[in-house]
C-alpha cells in the first residue's frame, strides 16, 4: 500500500522518527495509523520521544517524579549514517510488504467475486458485514471519540464511582483545566498491564480519591492503544503502567508537575498529589492573577470602546431623528396635499354620480308617466286600490285594473316626485310578502292584491 508524505510526516510527528521507519511501520500495516506506532513501540520498547529530568525520588517500589521538559538535538553524523545503513533492509522489507499487502488485496477481490458466485447470499453478506468490522475496528479513532469509548468502557468495567473523565482529547482537555485555573490529572490506561485491574478497581474507583481527584482536578483518562494517549504517552516517556501526571498549563506551554509510575494505594497517591498542588500550586495561582489582569485590562478596554460606539450611536442616533423628522415633515406635507386631492375628487365624484343619478330619475319619471295607463274610475268592475308607503312617509294611492301586470304598479311609483330610488321592491307588511323583479309579469290578482292592497317601497339602492 502507497503511503503519502502527509502520513509519514504525522507519523514522524508522533513517533519521533526518521522517514523511513515512519515509511516501513505504515506499510506493515495498511497505512493504518493506530497500529503502526503500537507495533513501533513494542519494537522500540518505548524508548524515544520527549527527553525528561527526574526531581523526585522513588518510593515504596513506585517512581513519584516531577519532570522538566526538554528539547532532542540531531543525531551526531556517524550515528546518522548508521543509522541510514541499518535503515536499508528496512527499506527492502517494506517493499516486500507493500506487494504482499497488494497480492493480499487482489486476493480478497477474487475471492469475494467467487464467493458472490458460489455462496449463498446470507453467507456472503455475513463474510462482507465481517470484513467491514474488521476493516472499522482498524481504523484511527478521533481524539473525543476515544476518549468518550473510554469513559463509557471503565464505567461498565469499574461501576460509576469514579474520577469524572473528560470526554475529549487530552489536548482540549488540558485547555479546559487551564481555563478553570486547574490541574489535569492524566492517567494513561494499559488494559494489558498485570497491575492495571487492580489499580483501576481498588485505587482509581476509592471513595475517598474519587471524592479527592473530582474536587480538586480535571481528570482525563486514554487507552494508550488509541493514537492520542499514545502521543501522551510518547511525549512523556512512560517506562512503567500504571501511570498518573498531573498537567498544568495548555498547548505549547503544557508543563509536567509530578507522575506517578507503577501501583500505589489511594491514600498514598492522594498524598502524593497533594504535596504536588501545594508545591506548585502558585503557578495556577500566578496564572490566574495574571489572567485576571489581562481579563480587567480587556473588560477596560471594552468598557472604553464601548463608551466610544456608545458616543457614536447617539450622534448616529441624532442625526437620524433629525432626517426622520424633516422625512416626516415632508411625508406630511405630502399626505396632507394627497389627501385634499382626494377630497376634492371625491366630493367632484359625488356630485357627478348625484347629477347623473337625478338626471336618470328625471329621464325615468318622464318615459314612465308617459307610458302610464290612465286610472280606472272609481267602482269600475275588475279593479283595484293600491295604497304605496314611500321612504319619507308619504302614501300614495291609484287604482289599477286586476288583470293589470305588477309592472304598472312599478311604472307608477316610478313616475313619483319623492321617489329618489333607481332599484327597490314592494311587499305587503301583513301577511309579509315582497314581489322582487320574477314578480312584474304577474297579474295582481294572480298576486293576491285585489280588491284593494297597502304596499311598503324598499329601496335597493347601493
Amino acid at each position: 500500500m502507497e503511503v503519502d508524505d502527509e502520513a509519514v510526516a504525522r507519523f514522524m510527528s508522533a513517533a519521533h522518527c526518521d522517514a523511513e521507519q515512519a515509511q516501513f511501520f505504515l506499510e506493515a500495516c495498511g497505512g493504518n495509523h493506530d497500529r503502526a506506532l503500537h507495533m513501533f513501540l513494542e519494537q522500540t520498547g518505548g524508548s524515544y520521544g520527549a527527553q525528561h529530568t527526574p526531581h523526585a525520588a522513588r518510593s515504596g517500589g513506585a517512581a513519584v517524579q516531577a519532570y522538566t521538559a526538554g528539547a532532542g538535538g540531531a543525531l551526531p553524523p556517524p550515528l546518522a549514517l548508521l543509522g541510514a545503513v541499518l535503515g536499508a533492509p528496512l527499506a527492502l522489507l517494506g517493499g516486500g510488504v507493500r506487494l504482499l499487502v497488494r497480492a493480499l488485496g487482489w486476493s480478497a477481490a477474487l475471492v469475494g467475486a467467487v464467493a458472490r458466485r458460489m455462496l449463498p447470499a446470507r453467507v456472503t453478506a455475513a463474510l462482507a458485514g465481517a470484513g467491514r468490522a474488521l476493516a472499522a475496528a482498524g481504523a484511527e479513532v478521533p481524539p473525543a471519540q476515544a476518549a468518550a469509548d473510554f469513559a463509557r468502557q471503565f464505567s461498565e468495567r469499574y461501576g460509576d464511582r469514579r474520577p469524572r473523565w473528560q470526554e475529549c482529547g487530552w489536548a482540549e482537555a488540558a485547555s479546559r483545566a487551564h481555563s478553570e485555573g486547574k490541574f489535569l490529572l492524566a492517567y494513561l490506561h494499559s488494559p494489558e498491564h498485570q497491575d492495571t485491574e487492580a489499580y483501576c478497581r481498588d485505587t482509581l474507583c476509592s471513595p475517598a480519591f474519587v471524592e479527592y481527584v473530582n474536587q480538586t482536578f480535571l481528570c482525563w483518562g486514554g487507552d494508550i492503544q488509541r493514537t492520542d494517549a499514545f502521543r501522551l504517552a510518547s511525549s512523556l516517556n512512560v517506562a512503567r503502567y500504571p501511570y498518573i501526571a498531573l498537567l498544568a498549563f495548555s498547548g505549547p506551554r503544557t508543563r509536567l508537575i509530578t507522575c506517578v509510575e507503577g501501583g500505589m494505594g489511594p491514600e498514598r497517591l492522594q498524598q502524593v498529589l497533594a504535596a504536588a498542588v501545594n508545591d506548585h500550586g502558585a503557578l495556577l495561582w500566578q496564572e490566574q492573577l495574571e489572567r485576571q489582569e489581562r481579563e480587567t485590562n480587556r473588560r477596560l478596554r471594552e468598557e472604553q470602546d464601548a463608551e466610544y460606539q456608545r458616543s457614536l450611536e447617539a450622534d448616529r442616533r441624532r442625526e437620524e431623528e433629525r432626517a426622520a423628522a424633516a422625512r416626516a415633515a415632508e411625508e406630511a406635507q405630502r399626505a396632507a396635499q394627497e389627501a385634499a386631492e382626494r377630497a376634492r375628487a371625491e366630493a367632484e365624484a359625488a356630485e357627478r354620480q348625484r347629477a347623473e343619478l337625478e338626471a336618470a330619475l328625471q329621464r325615468r319619471k318622464s318615459e314612465k308617466r308617459l307610458a302610464l295607463p290612465e286610472e280606472p274610475a272609481a267602482g269600475t268592475p275588475g279593479s283595484t286600490l293600491l295604497r304605496i308607503r314611500l321612504p319619507d312617509g308619504s302614501t300614495h294611492q291609484r287604482r289599477f285594473m286586476a288583470a293589470d301586470p305588477l309592472q304598472v304598479v312599478h311604472d307608477f311609483v316610478d313616475s313619483l316626485e319623492a321617489v329618489t330610488a333607481l332599484k327597490y321592491s314592494l311587499a305587503t307588511t301583513f301577511p309579509r310578502r315582497v314581489y322582487a323583479a320574477d314578480n312584474l309579469g304577474h297579474s295582481l290578482q294572480e298576486l293576491d292584491l285585489v280588491p284593494q292592497a297597502a304596499l311598503l317601497m324598499q329601496p335597493e339602492d347601493d
